[in-house]
């Protein structure tokens, strides 16, 4: 499980999953906003490189395991079960 810092040192993001479609990860992302976990994605920027760089989704740390479960559900083919 990746950890990644950003703006408040209390709060860390840990990769749900990484696919290499920023379409598929925007559903990914809308289905866990859906859920009411917050997430965001990381290398979505990468237009040119579609489909070879991974693009990460990312929650907080402690909803990770009910993430895990929604993306689990909702989008099997993107799911790579979750390191725990």
């Amino acid at each position: 499980m990746k950890k990644v810092k950003i703006q408040s040192p209390d709060i860390r993001l840990a990769t749900v999953c990484t696919v290499n479609d920023a379409v598929e990860a925007e559903l990914i992302k809308n289905t866990l906003l859906n859920h009411e976990i917050k997430c965001e994605i990381d290398g979505e920027h990468q237009a040119g490189f579609t489909g070879t760089l991974g693009i990460n989704i990312l929650v907080r740390e402690g909803d990770v395991e009910a993430a895990c479960e929604i993306t689990q559900i909702h989008h099997p083919k993107s799911f790579e079960p979750c390191e725990k």
